[in-house]
């Protein structure tokens, strides 16, 4: 493993440079990348070396996305038999929030921050890319009110009707 400047000259005769971790991972692949400055380039490198130290690096050209991992879970559900309304849900959850928010990120550049910040905007109602909100301002999902739900609910809206009675003494 090392960390090296490489200087050339572009088609204008400028000098030019840029820093180069080169490495070789758990597997005996050779891997090179450029970085502009020094500065990251050594941390790059930090990461590197303690990754395959440990045998959990894998080299951005070889992730998956996480749309390609959305697919292994749901065929992952698949294989341990769960429910078929379980697996609609999953896919579903996977379609409409997962896919169009984080779908195209390489499951190495994904950070805890990045799924903080899907996490909070499907909190707060954020449409996803290419998807916009409905005419009331809210969600999709949430336009039906309270009452309405509780209107159209089973369950009875009173406690006291909850309550098992019994007739007779």
């Amino acid at each position: 493993m090392s960390v090296r400047k490489r200087t050339w000259k572009n088609a204008k005769g400028e000098l030019q440079e840029a820093w180069i971790v080169d490495y070789i991972d758990q597997k005996g692949q050779r891997h090179i990348k450029t970085f502009s400055k020094k500065k990251p380039a050594d941390a790059y490198h930090a990461t590197v070396r303690v990754e395959v130290r440990e045998g959990r690096h894998t080299p951005d050209s070889q992730s998956i996305t996480v749309a390609e991992a959305g697919k292994y879970w749901i065929k992952t559900g698949e294989g341990n038999s769960l429910e078929r309304a379980t697996l609609d849900e999953y896919q579903r959850h996977l379609d409409m929030h997962i896919v169009p928010y984080l779908g195209n990120v390489k499951l190495s550049k994904l950070t805890a921050p990045m799924v903080s910040e899907f996490r909070i905007k499907l909190r707060e109602g954020t449409p996803a890319p290419g998807r916009r909100l409905a005419p009331s301002g809210r969600p999709p999902w949430s336009r039906r009110s309270w009452a309405a739900s509780v209107r159209f609910s089973p369950m009875p809206t009173r406690p006291a009707m909850w309550r098992r009675t019994s007739f007779g003494a």
